[in-house]
């Protein structure tokens, strides 16, 4: 789901002109977040506000599934950020879809990876680049469309593959690399498998000069099913990427 969130910078909390997005994914959240639908066309906000940084999104469900809904349960984590205060962003662009990273297709593999959405990153339109992903890259697609289980040297081959290419992709657009955040959250769900795919995402986003974001383990009473945020866990993941953020800046 592509969106774009324009933010304003008044003295009450950072309000929204517009936001775009459909309900009705098939691999929705059972409690407290809303679904995404996980095409990546959207509505595009207009009139930025003049000041703060544009924050560029790529993730998965961990970003698609939720909305720009101040205080509710269903409120992402990169909406918590981009309205904090201390980050006064003008802009923020979620290019997510759930089910999808570095080395499969999202949305049942009819989707894209986060490969494929590098031509969405300009540097007109990001200060900061954010990546939240890792989750599903133990998975690939096959020919049939079918996920299918990777082994551990294709897993790091794939990650380690995306991340160089990224690297090309944002010294072409001069995007600073200290500018290039990454996290991969993980609840308690998988949890041996999540300290395996959280480890290579943190070697070849460090290799590559990027700065990876160490996220604790999402504990049950911070997510949805063991794998998504809930509201707590939201707020926790925006917590670690703003403090990211900030020493960024």
């Amino acid at each position: 789901m592509l969106r774009t969130l324009v933010l304003s910078t008044t003295a009450a909390l950072l309000s929204t002109v517009a936001l775009g997005s459909s309900a009705g994914a098939a691999d929705a959240p059972t409690a407290g977040g809303t679904a995404e639908a996980s095409s990546l066309n959207g509505v595009q906000a207009v009139d930025p506000a003049p000041v703060g940084p544009k924050i560029l999104v790529i993730g998965d469900s961990i970003t698609s599934w939720y909305r720009d809904e101040p205080g509710s349960a269903s409120q992402g984590w990169w909406s918590i950020l981009a309205r904090d205060p201390a980050v006064n962003a003008s802009r923020i662009t979620t290019y997510a879809e759930g089910g999808s990273g570095m080395n499969t297709r999202g949305n049942k593999c009819g989707g894209t990876t986060f490969g494929s959405r590098n031509k969405s990153i300009k540097k007109a339109d990001v200060d900061f680049l954010i990546i939240e992903g890792g989750r599903n890259d133990y998975n690939t697609c096959d020919s049939r469309n079918r996920k299918k289980s990777l082994s551990k040297a294709k897993r790091r081959a794939g990650i380690k593959k995306y991340m160089e290419r990224l690297d090309t992709h944002v010294r072409k657009e001069g995007i600073p690399r200290s500018h290039v955040l990454v996290m991969t959250p993980w609840g308690k769900s998988q949890r041996s498998l999540g300290t395996e795919m959280q480890s290579y995402v943190q070697r070849y986003a460090q290799r590559e000069g990027f700065t990876f974001v160490t996220t604790k383990t999402l504990p049950t009473n911070k997510t949805i099913d063991n794998k998504h945020p809930n509201r707590a866990g939201s707020e926790y993941l925006a917590g670690a990427m703003k403090k990211a953020l900030l020493a960024a800046r």
